[in-house]
């Protein structure tokens, strides 16, 4: 499986051209006491890492029927559907995305703070293909 989160970052990284991303808040404008809500922190149950290098991460996402996942940060990145996916996003102003994806097809999703909810009767797996931004010169 290792290798087929290789070859999934390897396709991605080729079919997306990389551009800079600013850091999501410079240091010297971070609102107090704000810390980025890592999804592996937030939720080991159904998160996993399968893969990181210093470009991306790949993710691995695991939810039975009517699972969800607390809000937390992403960064841009690419869907891959190993089942077939119905999941809803939601970002903490309570805007909803229904992400609905047969197995294999992809999907990109941009960066922000989400919710992730398995809208399905069966059990979804997506690997999430996460790019991480380029330090600040």
């Amino acid at each position: 499986m290792k290798r087929l989160a290789a070859l999934a970052v390897v396709l991605a990284a080729s079919a997306f051209p990389q551009k800079d991303l600013p850091p999501e808040f410079p240091p010297e404008i971070a609102p107090p006491g704000f810390t980025h809500r890592d999804v592996l922190r937030l939720d080991p149950t159904h998160y996993r890492k399968d893969l990181e290098n210093d470009h991306a991460r790949v993710l691995r996402l695991n939810l039975k029927a009517d699972e969800s996942v607390p809000i937390h940060d992403a960064n841009d990145g690419l869907f891959v559907c190993l089942r077939e996916c119905h999941l809803r996003l939601t970002d903490p102003a309570g805007r909803v995305q229904d992400v609905h994806l047969e197995a294999g097809q992809t999907r990109w999703i941009g960066a922000g703070a989400r919710s992730e909810k398995n809208l399905s009767t069966k059990p979804l797996e997506i690997l999430f293909i996460e790019w991480k931004p380029r330090p600040s010169a």
